[in-house]
């Protein structure tokens, strides 16, 4: 009875490995990019500041547009969001970024 506990751990063991592999291959595709500045602050969960060096550049989160540069956005919920910034004529950017709690994010982006 031992042995077949003991076997079945290892195997629990071995899919974890094999699958937290494969996660961190798919989250290494993605560049994530750290914030310009970091600030602390009071009284909001999150801010979150999306600069561009050209004006109205589409912002989205997760999919869902926010608005244009130069974008402030408060209370998101802590943790990771693609980011994907978009401008007729200019190349499109996709970052992956992390939303810490109790801090402003300022991103600042060149846009070409």
């Amino acid at each position: 009875m031992f042995f077949k506990l003991l076997k079945k751990s290892y195997l629990f063991l071995f899919a974890i490995f094999i699958l937290s592999a494969f996660c961190g291959a798919a989250l290494s595709a993605q560049e994530t990019v750290e914030p310009e500045r970091m600030y602390e602050i009071e009284g909001h969960k999150t801010v979150l500041e999306i600069f561009a060096n050209q004006p109205d550049v589409n912002v989205f989160l997760n999919g869902t547009y926010q608005g244009r540069t130069n974008l402030t956005i408060y209370d998101l919920t802590p943790g990771f969001y693609q980011l994907r910034l978009e401008k007729e004529g200019c190349e499109g950017q996709e970052h992956t970024i992390f939303v810490k709690a109790h801090y402003g994010q300022y991103y600042w982006f060149e846009i070409k």
